[in-house]
């Protein structure tokens, strides 16, 4: 934690302190970056009460030359959160709950990182299994943001679109640390702060000008696959994957409920564990 997380931890902790003297919350938590720890000289301090009754409207503070943004919200809302970490119930012909749990990621990462205060300490409002619901629904999310970028990508490649394409490379780097990141169990912050949520979050940059072997974008179909087994493992053997044709370039793996598919565009072809560890071989023959 640097000098500048340690000023906001320590506004954080007063603030807090005062709105549970006050009776105006009966919870006070800490969110976002700066409950992870970090914070840079600029960042704001995020805090959210629970209320009980009609919600304040709260403004902003500025304490110590420091802006302290403050939300109430109501515990119902905050255990209707917590009820979507607790499954993963999306099927591929029904995916009216993954759209409404995408929509709420930003509420999500904000439960996920929430620290919750008391007797002079911060401690996680989640358990370990809500943790590893908030995983499991971060990884589809960027997986599905991934499958998106590719679609756009493969289609700017194949018209020899080259500089717009080389814009939604950039986007899909950006997106593959942050799948990496979640599948590490990460919560998924703002992307200036990949670096620190992972070792070794970036890659060497993705290369779409050799269209004609289409081997630039295997990094991503590995990315994509391997942080999908590792929240859902897959221990089959493995077995021959069905044929897709050439090229190959823009299919990627996703996981729901009902089992694996490969997806291009508006494609998914069903298919099984071992069929997965199949293909994933085939685009990792070159070893990486």
């Amino acid at each position: 934690m640097n000098s500048s997380a340690r000023l906001r931890q320590e506004i954080a902790d007063r603030v807090a302190q005062a709105l549970l003297a006050s009776g105006e919350a009966r919870e006070v938590w800490l969110e976002g970056a700066l409950a992870c720890g970090f914070a840079h000289a600029a960042s704001d301090i995020d805090l959210r009460g629970i209320v009980d009754g009609a919600l304040p409207v709260w403004e902003s503070r500025i304490v110590e030359g420091v802006r302290v943004d403050l939300q109430a919200t109501a515990p119902q809302r905050a255990e209707e959160l917590r009820h979507l970490l607790r499954s993963f119930d999306v099927r591929r012909d029904d995916l009216g709950l993954f759209r409404r749990v995408r929509a709420s990621m930003h509420d999500l990462m904000c439960l996920r990182t929430a620290l919750s205060y008391g007797s002079g300490r911060w401690r996680p409002v989640l358990t370990y299994e809500e943790h590893q619901g908030y995983r499991r629904w971060a990884v589809a999310d960027q997986a599905e943001v991934a499958a998106s970028l590719a679609e756009d990508l493969t289609g700017l490649v194949e018209d020899g679109l080259a500089e717009s394409a080389d814009v939604v490379c950039r986007k899909l780097e950006t997106c593959l640390a942050a799948l990496g990141c979640a599948a590490a169990g990460h919560p998924v912050l703002g992307d200036k702060w990949l670096p620190l949520l992972a070792s070794a979050p970036f890659h060497p940059p993705l290369d779409s000008a050799r269209p004609e072997t289409w081997e630039w974008f295997r990094p991503v179909q590995r990315r994509v696959t391997r942080a999908l087994l590792d929240c859902w493992p897959v221990d089959d053997p493995v077995h021959k994957p069905p044929s897709l044709g050439a090229p190959d370039a823009g299919w990627l793996p996703q996981r729901y409920a009902d089992g694996w598919f490969l997806r291009r565009s508006d494609i998914h072809i069903p298919i099984t564990g071992g069929q997965l560890l199949g293909w994933l071989s085939t685009v990792s023959t070159d070893g990486a």
